[in-house]
């Protein structure tokens, strides 16, 4: 094991605990002014495929699930198998070696999953129903 891999690991992992805290505690309004938003929506008009994912998150840490589900449905079923593909990986960067299991998705996942998000980009923005409904509340 690499300690110097290990302690940028474990200072990251605090950094989004902390992180994680703060937002459950003070909520999507405590981030005040400082936070931008997003930029795309501002210079665009248009929902990005992340829309809302801010807001999902506050609410997954409060537990209502449902309603991170209404902000952002995609991001929420990606986002766990990010996270599970990066732990992956990092386990094996911190090891020195390649993990003993690894998720290599391949080219049509890979597309697969772009074509999803792309997918879900332009739904997203249709203002008709039922598309509204995937349009963060």
């Amino acid at each position: 094991m690499r300690k110097g891999r290990a302690l940028l690991v474990a200072l990251a992992v605090l950094g989004l605990v902390v992180a994680a805290v703060y937002l459950r505690e003070r909520g999507v309004a405590g981030l005040g002014s400082w936070y931008p938003g997003c930029l795309f929506r501002k210079a665009t008009g248009f929902l990005c495929p992340g829309c809302g994912m801010t807001r999902a998150a506050d609410a997954t840490l409060r537990g209502d699930l449902a309603m991170a589900f209404r902000y952002n449905p995609v991001g929420m079923v990606l986002l766990p198998l990010g996270l599970i593909g990066v732990g992956i990986e990092l386990s094996g960067w911190v090891r020195g070696r390649a993990a003993p299991v690894r998720w290599l998705p391949g080219r049509w996942v890979s597309f697969s999953l772009a074509g999803l998000v792309l997918g879900f980009f332009i739904l997203r923005n249709l203002p008709w129903w039922p598309f509204t409904y995937l349009a963060p509340p």
